[in-house]
């Protein structure tokens, strides 16, 4: 019997750190709709949510996301006007099959060929003459909630009078063109770090300092985030890099999330990442006040009495109900209502016991036996200032990271890193990426990219006592003399007087 009991148990409460990742769509989750003209929309999966359907707004209408509860990631969904979005069959891509389409010409294809005639578009004329169908008429099939997108194509492509003069690649164009617009489809993407990034950079990078995916990824790996570290994070990318720390660690180690102003600002992009209870768990804000000073704004320090832990020490677990807690309690009629009610409070007041308060955040940074096992900074704000005032935060022979949108005040602090022996292994670099279209016979690189991604500084801190090296430069010159200076340079050496001997004996 206990067995059983202890079996039950564990199927009901699972280990929150071995809970794998489900290959569907939770309600609550949020996720990315990814269309074909690269535009990317955030969406939330909600059945109901005060007693409406939450919607997402996609080209001026908006669309219930209750349909997207369930949906295994990687669904092909289409807009309707009737019906919503709709999931499409397995196979499904977000541009349609064109074939039928193409394959009307066929005849005056062989006709070309037979005369060996090659098609162009050196006649083609754009002065709107070659469409038969008006802009109202358009308008009009737009409007009929019984016409499908893929209708209001192939209308469009039979009444146009140029389209079998095109060569096959400008059809195939002209039929992606017509049917990212009448006919658009969407993809069901994971918010995940790298698509969030994606997401962002390509709505407005200057919100994220030109943060790209490639980019962010090198910041993970060149500052060694993983599971059970410590790290001490500074950035002004609307929660990226925190987010993706927190993604990477997986609920495993604590991330020292520094905020300026009354609260996090970046909260609700945080909530994007579908972050699990351990793993937000493991973000601890910190008050840019405690660790930044200077003679105009000193150093701020913890007074007093720690209300917050005064009042988490009130509490006790379980938490007895209030007189009015039952009264309300009672007067709900279904039980399944009253199980919702009691599991709502039993989540508030766990998160209240296991929650830090933020004078334990800050004593975790500055007065804990261990320090951080890496720092990243992204911010706006000048970066030798800021790595100079976390870097005694930083434990040695750690590394560090700083990005930033301009080359020169890295290369300022790369100098100044030098010149003062605090790091080795520095290293300065950017990251140059191109996209390009994989198609038959046309496989070339976009003409539009982006120019610059960010520039990022890397290094190992040094330990302030024992990380300097004792010896001077004059007493490093005669060592080189002795052994022989670089490679290769004491057998030159050897050579030469091997030569000369041999000429002394033969004269």
């Amino acid at each position: 019997m206990t067995t059983n009991n202890t079996d039950l148990t564990m199927a009901e409460d699972p280990d929150p750190f071995l809970t794998a990742q489900s290959t569907r769509v939770q309600e609550g989750e949020f996720v990315l709709l990814v269309f074909a003209d690269n535009r990317h929309a955030f969406a939330q999966a909600l059945k109901h949510q005060r007693g409406k359907s939450p919607s997402v707004k996609i080209n001026k209408r908006s669309y219930s996301t209750s349909i997207l509860v369930g949906l295994p990631y990687g669904t092909v969904l289409e807009l309707n006007k009737q019906s919503g979005l709709v999931p499409l069959e397995e196979g499904e891509d977000v541009l349609p099959d064109f074939d039928e389409l193409m394959q009307d010409d066929s005849d005056n294809d062989n006709f070309d060929k037979v005369h060996n005639e090659e098609k162009d578009n050196r006649h083609l004329v754009d002065d709107n003459t070659s469409q038969a169908i008006t802009a109202k008429e358009v308008h009009k099939m737009k409007d009929d909630p019984s016409l499908c997108g893929s209708k209001i194509v192939k209308t469009i492509v039979k009444n146009s009078a140029s389209f079998n003069t095109k060569t096959s690649f400008s059809k195939a164009k002209y039929i992606k063109k017509k049917q990212m617009k009448y006919q658009p489809r969407c993809r069901l993407v994971r918010c995940t770090s790298s698509s969030i990034c994606q997401a962002l950079y390509l709505k407005d990078p200057r919100k994220i300092m030109n943060l790209r995916e490639d980019a962010l990824a090198q910041i993970l790996s060149y500052s060694n985030v993983s599971a059970g570290s410590k790290v001490l994070c500074f950035e002004t990318t609307m929660g990226i890099v925190t987010g993706a720390c927190a993604q990477r660690m997986g609920g495993y180690g604590i991330i020292h999330s520094i905020f300026t102003g009354h609260a996090p600002s970046f909260i609700d992009m945080i909530a994007r990442f579908n972050l699990s209870f351990v793993e937000h768990s493991s973000i601890q804000w910190v008050h840019a006040g405690y660790l930044f000073h200077d003679k105009d704004h000193p150093k701020e320090e913890l007074k007093g009495e720690d209300l917050d832990l005064a009042e988490r020490n009130k509490l006790v677990w379980p938490c007895p109900l209030q007189r009015h807690t039952e009264d309300y309690l009672l007067s709900i009629e279904s039980e399944k209502k009253q199980r919702e009610f009691l599991q709502r409070r039993c989540g508030r007041f766990a998160r209240k016991l296991t929650r830090p308060t933020p004078d334990e955040n800050v004593m975790s940074v500055m007065d804990s036996g261990k320090k951080c096992d890496s720092l990243i900074i992204a911010s706006s704000y000048d970066p030798i200032s800021t790595l100079f005032a976390l870097l005694p935060y930083l434990e040695t022979s750690c590394p560090f990271v700083i990005f930033f949108e301009y080359m020169e005040p890295l290369f300022e602090c790369f100098q100044k890193l030098q010149d003062e022996k605090l790091a080795i292994n520095l290293r300065l670099s950017d990251t140059w990426m191109r996209e390009y279209q994989i198609l038959p016979n046309r496989t070339h690189p976009n003409m539009n990219m982006s120019q610059n991604g960010g520039f990022i500084l890397t290094g190992v801190k040094l330990c302030p006592v024992h990380g300097k090296n004792e010896l001077d430069d004059d007493l490093m010159k005669e060592i080189r003399l002795r052994i022989g200076g670089r490679r290769g340079k004491k057998r030159k050496q050897e050579g030469v007087t091997t030569e000369s001997s041999s000429k002394k004996q033969s004269k």
